[in-house]
């Protein structure tokens, strides 16, 4: 029996219009949907704040000037995201069947020829929009971000097959690119000098650690699914941890130091979210074997840290918009 035999037949738009929109819904990986619109609305906060203290009415036009612009810049990103997610679908494709079928190319909700078109589609349109913001800033950011999501994905370079490369391609885009990239468009567009304030490397560093831990546990999750020793798995647990702590403390203690942003604020959400991340850290079931109902499993703090990771695009922007 051939392979077309045994897999159902793609979805059409037209013909079954809702679960094709579930099966692009999963495409796009909602996960880093979520992150990238974070980080738009987060840097043009930030950004919004330098050109509007609190208190001071903006006027109309300002605010449209704003809005325009960041809807521009957030549809984008989002073209970009689903490019370079969609990139790694079809590459990984065989994986996928394996580890997660309920992927719409592995599933077979997706053609390959479909999917190709989609990420065709998201590429031009991600470039289209930015030529038509008219930001050299804008523009260099989707085409790095592009750029590395290709070479990461695809050959001859391929670099995810390199676990540092790949790594670091993930860490290059979330913790450079995107914040500074974004950031300096987000100013120009609003009236600002385009410079890079300390906060906003604050930030950077910030997002470059939580990208590491994710990036580490992401490891240990799929390595607690393949039977991954049990002291191999505490070490990079206990590495994530420390990377964390580190950096939540670093920020309380720097908080008094980083110009135009309400230290009080920062220090004391910091201090909530350091808090509740020792507490979940304890309940973590590190033993997959262990059938303990009580336990927190890798899979389940794997998704806790990303929502921490979230969580720094509001509380950043709220910092600076509070002082």
């Amino acid at each position: 029996m051939t392979k077309s035999a045994l897999s159902p037949p793609s979805l059409n738009l037209i013909q079954s219009p809702i679960p094709w929109l579930r099966a692009f819904w999963k495409f796009s990986r909602p996960h880093t949907i979520a992150g990238t619109s974070l980080s738009v609305l987060g840097l043009f906060g930030i950004a919004w704040a330098a050109r509007h203290p609190l208190g001071l009415s903006p006027g109309t036009f300002h605010v449209w000037q704003g809005v325009s612009s960041l809807w521009l810049t957030w549809l984008a990103c989002i073209c970009t995201n689903i490019y370079i997610v969609g990139l790694n679908q079809i590459e990984d494709v065989a994986v996928d069947r394996l580890n997660k079928p309920y992927l719409p190319i592995a599933s077979g909700e997706f053609s390959a020829p479909q999917a190709r078109m989609l990420v065709g589609i998201a590429c031009s349109g991600a470039i289209l929009l930015a030529v038509v913001s008219q930001s050299l800033y804008l523009v260099a950011t989707v085409w790095f971000s592009l750029a590395i999501g290709t070479a990461y994905s695809l050959p001859p370079l391929q670099l995810k097959r390199f676990p540092l490369l790949g790594s670091g391609c993930k860490l290059l885009v979330r913790g450079a690119v995107v914040n500074l990239g974004i950031f300096l468009h987000a100013s120009s567009q609003l009236g600002l000098m385009p410079h890079i304030p300390g906060r906003i490397w604050v930030l950077a560093l910030v997002v470059l650690v939580f990208s590491s831990a994710i990036a580490l546990l992401k490891k240990l999750r799929d390595g607690a699914s393949k039977s991954m020793d049990s002291l191999s798995i505490a070490k990079v647990f206990k590495l994530v941890w420390w990377l964390l702590t580190i950096c939540y403390s670093g920020l309380i203690i720097a908080a008094r130091f980083i110009p135009a942003i309400n230290a009080e604020f920062l220090m004391v959400t910091h201090g909530l979210a350091l808090g509740y991340f020792w507490y979940l850290s304890r309940q973590v079931q590190l033993d997959s074997n262990n059938t303990d109902a009580t336990g927190l499993s890798c899979k389940d703090y794997y998704q806790f840290i990303w929502k921490l990771f979230f969580i720094e695009y509001l509380i950043f922007p709220t910092a600076c918009l509070l002082h």
